[in-house]
């Protein structure tokens, strides 16, 4: 077996890049849609490996995995979104198992996170920062519930904003079942509203410029936009087009160290906080481990002081596995 920093796994005469594009003709593991995870689907020779949730919210359903002669390769549940995959890897009584991001926990539009014994593990440590902890998800919850039910009961328009894909569809789950209320969604979360449906996940909502969303703005209403879009200046428009206050909210993983141009910001992460990442860890437990996507030094530095054998996935370059 072999690894790269380029996030490239060599095994039993296969070479499968992970959450990469690859070369012409190479396996590709996909682990879910978000557009830094999917540079492979456009690769027209790759042979691709992904859930058919990640394939339909990226529009590459014509994309279908084919299995690879010698090892056994398994999608696990990761937690991050919908048809977010782990990939695991086995041959030879051997295991690898690459996390992609992921998250531990129940959520309302996620499966749950599965967690395996594996030799190998390659880790996100997005917040591999011990001093991030993120409130119970339950909790975040019942503050974005309050926040829209207070503020939509008094007359107002509640603006929240999450990314398109994964956060945006939480958020209206959230409406949905703890306010009681149809948010008006933009084109972007539409769509993919209209894939979490598919398969599954219910999400009442109406799309920005239907004779639906247009009715429910001749009052007060609430509104999920993309992550980027909400902030006070479009929120004083919106105020003064509708002539009522307009109060807006974000929800991300950084609400508790960075600042946003909003009324508040919740932290509801689809990623792994410190505890976490260690729970998986100690559950998986790994031989070997190997941190990438953020933070691989400072995880890796936690990880080794608690007894782990680990290491950045930049120290991985062109490395062969001792005995594999």
């Amino acid at each position: 077996m072999r690894i790269d920093g380029q996030l490239n796994l060599e095994v039993s005469g296969h070479r499968i890049a992970l959450d990469t594009s690859g070369s012409p003709g190479q396996a590709c593991f996909v682990s879910h849609a978000h557009s830094d995870h999917i540079a492979a689907l456009k690769n027209p020779h790759a042979t691709i490996i992904a859930s058919d949730e990640t394939l339909a919210l990226a529009g590459a359903e014509n994309k279908r995995a084919q299995p690879l002669e010698g090892i056994r390769t398994s999608l696990l549940p990761s937690g991050h979104m919908l048809g977010s995959s782990q990939l695991r890897v086995e041959w030879d009584s051997q295991s690898f198992t690459y996390t992609g991001d992921f998250k531990l926990g129940e959520s309302l539009t996620a499966k749950t996170a599965e967690v395996k014994e594996t030799e190998k593990l390659l880790i996100e440590g997005t917040f591999g920062n011990p001093n991030t902890k993120f409130p119970e998800r339950s909790e975040v919850y019942d503050s974005i519930s309050k926040f829209v039910s207070k503020n939509y009961n008094a007359g107002h328009i509640v603006l929240l904003g999450g990314y398109s894909l994964g956060k945006a569809e939480e958020l209206v789950a959230i409406v949905n079942k703890f306010c009681g209320l149809k948010p008006i969604v933009n084109d972007s979360i539409e769509r993919a509203c209209k894939v979490y449906e598919k398969f599954g996940v219910r999400l009442d909502r109406a799309a920005i410029g239907s004779p639906e969303a247009d009715g429910l703005m001749h009052s007060n209403f609430v509104a999920i936009m993309p992550f980027h879009q909400v902030n006070f200046e479009l929120a004083t428009k919106l105020s003064r087009a509708h002539r009522r206050s307009v109060f807006s909210a974000v929800a991300t993983g950084w609400a508790g160290t960075m600042r946003f141009p909003v009324d508040k910001a919740f932290p509801l992460s689809d990623h792994a906080d410190f505890p976490q990442l260690l729970g998986y860890i100690e559950t998986a437990k790994p031989k070997e481990i190997f941190c990438c996507h953020g933070n691989e030094e400072r995880l890796s530095r936690e990880l080794r002081s608690r007894g782990w054998n680990a290491r950045p996935i930049a120290d991985a370059l062109q490395l062969r596995i001792p005995g594999w």
